[in-house]
């Protein structure tokens, strides 16, 4: 196969080369209300492989991302809790045969961690890409969380843009008792 960035002869869908000089980390964090969202990428230098989210190379690049980028950073951050927590994928519906946010939290399972998937669904399903930050204001997604209560929890999410989604998905939670710790995504927009 061809590595989905220099699209050189590779046995990976990113080749080590891309991996170890153009997809290294960039981690921000920015405040949501009084939740950090820490970011690994921003959105500019991971663009293209973001936009095949619903698309066969989707699963495999989002693979890599979990694979490669989000267990090693849950790892690090699970190490230093003192009792076991939760990942929770913002609306993880399939789009395009699987869900990318439900991959995204399936690799984050590591020690201390564990996915709990399909808690958080929204019920609407209009499309933010583009919109203003109104248009997201107006149009909410209306999550409904059927998970446990008194859990502490990470959330999940693959982009960052106004941080309408994190924040309703935030006072979800909190209302239903989970204590989010913060918001992890793989890049930010702003």
């Amino acid at each position: 196969m061809r590595c989905l960035s220099c699209r050189k002869w590779s046995l990976q869908v990113i080749c080590r080369s891309c991996h170890e000089q153009l997809l290294v980390p960039t981690v921000s964090t920015r405040k949501v209300g009084s939740m950090d969202v820490v970011s690994l990428f921003r959105y500019r230098n991971i663009e293209s492989f973001l936009l095949s989210k619903h698309t066969p190379a989707g699963y495999r690049l989002f693979r890599y991302f979990g694979r490669r980028h989000i267990a090693p950073f849950l790892e690090a951050f699970a190490e230093g809790l003192e009792s076991p927590a939760r990942i929770i994928a913002v609306d993880e519906r399939p789009g395009g045969g699987y869900s990318h946010t439900a991959l995204l939290a399936r690799y984050g399972a590591v020690p201390g961690l564990t996915p709990l998937h399909g808690v958080l669904p929204a019920a609407n399903r209009v499309r933010y890409a583009g919109r203003s930050l109104q248009f997201r204001l107006e149009n909410p997604r209306d999550f409904h969380y059927n998970g446990p209560s008194g859990i502490d929890a990470v959330l999940l999410d693959d982009i960052i843009t106004t941080g309408s989604t994190l924040g309703e998905a935030h006072r979800i939670l909190s209302d239903n008792g989970v204590n989010v710790l913060f918001a992890l995504t793989l890049a930010d927009a702003r």
